[in-house]
């Protein structure tokens, strides 16, 4: 399971951040309650991507995943006959029927369950998962579902501060919008040589202008383009806003940043110049 960042990138997250300490932390403290794990962020989908993808990652038997505003309520049409009863009971709600799922499944197999917009709930149903929290017991009408503390996990993902209390009960883990820029990639690092260098250093400059932080394997996929395809201003720029996440295409399209994308084209010719005259030079050789 561990290291997580490469399991993550398998299932749809890539970032350079390293999550295993936090991750290790949140399973391993002890916990009578049902453990939860706030993934926190700035608004919008990272968030859930993360959440979807550890799940997928920590291996476990089941993922069931709801998501608040998603649900809207159905019109309930009812025949009345004459002298006929109708039911007391109104329909099972959705959230209700996802948390006694869980609580199901958890009897006998491991299962994490994600609760996604939780600032789009009516703040009764935050009650209702604090309850759940502390007591492992689901109830709704006159009914109760007990959960197994030892093999349910449930995440909870929200545009907004959690409910208090909700909080005071989970990990939080912070998901950036844009991963953190933790250096710049050695050529090694994207199976270049060395050389590639005097083309990095300029493209480096011109991704910071952009203001990213590529993830190792999206410099990768842009490195590969750069070696084998881009010789114009304009297939470099297609390369860039096709694999890199976050790119502001306006920007990229702009005229500051045109002198930039010179100078990363020259530097690739360059490269390849000195590449063609090694390579003749070795067959001379020969």
């Amino acid at each position: 399971m561990f290291p997580l960042k490469q399991a993550l990138a398998e299932y749809g997250f890539e970032s350079r951040e390293n999550y295993d300490y936090a991750i290790q932390r949140f399973l391993e403290h002890p916990n009578e309650n049902i453990r939860c794990l706030n993934v926190d962020g700035e608004p919008g989908r990272r968030k859930t991507a993360f959440a979807n993808a550890l799940a997928q990652a920590l291996k476990v038997s089941h993922v069931l995943y709801y998501e608040f505003g998603a649900d809207k309520p159905v019109p309930q049409t009812v025949r009345v006959v004459e002298g006929e009863e109708l039911p007391e009971e109104p329909p099972t709600q959705p959230f209700d029927r996802i948390m006694t799922e869980a609580c199901a499944l958890s009897e006998a197999e491991s299962i994490i369950l994600i609760l996604d917009q939780l600032h789009l709930a009516e703040f009764q149903q935050h009650l209702r998962l604090f309850e759940f929290v502390k007591t492992k017991i689901w109830a709704y009408s006159d009914v109760q579902f007990h959960a197994n503390q030892a093999n349910l996990i449930v995440f909870l993902l929200s545009n907004e501060p959690l409910y208090h209390s909700l909080q005071v009960n989970s990990f939080r883990l912070w998901v950036s919008a844009v991963p953190e820029d933790t250096g710049k990639p050695l050529p090694e690092e994207l199976g270049l040589d060395d050389s590639c260098q005097e083309w990095l250093d300029p493209l480096n400059e011109l991704i910071s202008k952009l203001g990213l932080t590529p993830s190792i394997k999206e410099y990768q996929k842009l490195a590969h383009d750069i070696e084998q395809s881009v010789r114009t201003e304009e297939q470099l720029k297609i390369s860039i806003f096709g694999w890199l996440e976050n790119v502001d295409r306006n920007l990229l399209n702009s005229r500051v940043l045109s002198p930039l994308l010179v100078r990363v084209l020259r530097a690739i010719e360059d490269n390849l110049s000195i590449q063609e005259e090694i390579e003749l030079s070795s067959e001379g050789i020969d």
